[in-house]
């Protein structure tokens, strides 16, 4: 279990105005039904916690704690599930996420990392 920062380009500085997204993420939050409960969802998963630790899951190699990419990178008709969901991504991948909202209500988010660029 390491960390890792960013990386300057081979001539030595950062040039983040330059930098071409690796991968483009559309997150659409809604609140459907789910066995009959209201329940919040993003591109129709509703997240619930497993009991193993997500990290150590995957240090270990532990199997059947979460799903990758069961969670689509935009959004989709269908119905809504639960599922402990995770997004794959590469290192030193530089990700743009787009944040949707379409319900009638004020929608908040909470993003864990380094390094973002907020715009809009």
């Amino acid at each position: 279990m390491t960390a890792s920062a960013a990386r300057p380009n081979p001539q030595g500085s950062y040039h983040y105005g330059k930098i071409t997204p690796t991968k483009t993420i559309e997150l659409a939050n809604s609140a459907p039904l789910i066995n009959g409960k209201q329940r919040y969802a993003v591109n129709r998963v509703s997240y619930i916690n497993s009991d193993t630790p997500l990290k150590l899951a995957d240090y270990f190699g532990i199997p059947g704690v979460f799903s990758v990419d069961s969670i689509e990178s935009s959004p989709s008709g269908g119905a809504a599930f639960l599922s402990t969901s995770v997004m794959s991504a590469n290192l030193h991948d530089f990700l743009e996420v787009v944040f949707q909202n379409d319900e009638k209500t004020m929608q908040s988010w909470h993003l864990d990392g380094y390094d973002f660029w907020v715009i809009g």
